[in-house]
């Protein structure tokens, strides 16, 4: 598929009646148009969708299965699957409103919908733990998965994959990318503006997750030294306020992939709305801590911090290997009984 023919799609489906409706209103959110075609673009790997099955996973507004629908044409099906009953609801009338052939069922995306497939192509708008197995199943061979999914066990570190699914029922091909979408759950989510996964401590606004959860040490003291760092200092990420953000997420993902290299299971993710929103990816135990915030600090319980050093040793290795981003970075898959887990890896790695 051509980025023509996405826009002709874009060009005959009306936003605004999935996003602003008169009758039907607003939905809690709804998904940056850039993101949107990005991610269709991504999910189609460059093949005409024209009669495809595609399973969409996160109806939200509707707006993305309607265009969808309008890729596959009528030879196509494009079914959508949300826990939000609310959700499935008003995207079901704006659907039938404008005659638009999307079948939307209530249920759990992590089981997709097995009773309806196969497809050829699975898109998800929310971001699972792990790949379910499901998804696998219900994708015929050569079909693909594109979805935003955690590569790393810490919270809001997600990235996105896109895959083939084999004749043995694995996945291939896989290229990671940027994403950020909301968390995907069993339980409908509202809690839009904080993580569900992996939060190791709180206090009021402010979060901790730490990867090394597993150990006897108190990830609230670790969240306690940075709620009021001994040392600040700025870290020059570059750029204005989308490039500052783009870059502390590609170096959030070189983190993760560079700890996981190591097996060191180290990384800390870290989030404050006191009195601004901030977030903050770095290393931690209960007696020291140190994160980079996506505004350029680097903040810390001293300038002597032990994590601090190794957070700096992360961050020069990032600088020297060409500030690299998930794009840059290849994946490692870890089979579990659910499904498989996406880890973001060092090249060769």
């Amino acid at each position: 598929m051509t980025p023509d023919v996405l826009a002709a799609a874009v060009a005959a489906v009306p936003r605004e009646h999935y996003t602003d409706h008169p009758v039907h209103g607003r939905p809690p959110q709804s998904t940056a148009q850039s993101a949107i075609e990005r991610d269709i673009l991504r999910a189609a790997a460059g093949r005409d969708l024209a009669g495809a099955r595609i399973l969409e996973i996160g109806t939200g507004t509707g707006y993305t299965g309607a265009l969808l629908a309008e890729l596959t044409g009528p030879a196509g099906t494009v079914v959508s699957i949300d826990i939000d009953g609310q959700l499935v609801e008003r995207a079901r009338a704006l659907h039938d409103e404008r005659g638009c052939p999307v079948q939307v069922v209530c249920g759990d995306g992590h089981d997709g919908a097995p009773d309806l497939g196969p497809f050829d192509l699975i898109v998800g708008w929310c971001s699972p733990t792990s790949i379910p197995a499901a998804w696998v199943k219900q994708v015929v061979p050569g079909g693909i998965v594109s979805t935003p999914v955690y590569i790393a066990p810490v919270a809001r570190a997600v990235g996105h994959l896109c895959a083939t699914v084999t004749r043995q029922g694995t996945l291939a091909d896989l290229q990671l990318g940027a994403a950020v979408y909301v968390d995907m759950a069993s339980v409908v989510n509202d809690t839009l503006g904080a993580p569900l996964f992996y939060v190791d401590a709180h206090n009021g606004q402010s979060h901790i997750s730490v990867a090394w959860r597993d150990r006897d040490d108190d990830p609230a003291a670790a969240l306690a030294l940075l709620g009021h760092p001994g040392h600040v200092e700025e870290y020059l990420l570059g750029g204005d306020g989308p490039a500052v953000a783009a870059a502390w997420r590609d170096a959030r993902a070189y983190l993760a992939a560079r700890d996981h290299a190591l097996g060191a299971s180290s990384l800390t993710t870290w989030g404050s709305g006191e009195p601004d929103w901030d977030a903050g990816v770095g290393f931690s135990s209960g007696r020291n801590a140190a994160v980079l915030t996506d505004s350029g600090q680097l903040r810390a319980n001293d300038s002597g911090s032990p994590a601090l050093a190794k957070l700096r040793d992360y961050l020069q290795a990032w600088e020297e290997a060409g500030r690299p981003g998930l794009e840059q970075l290849t994946v490692a898959l870890e089979p579990g009984d659910s499904g498989w887990q996406v880890r973001a890896a060092l090249p060769g790695q």
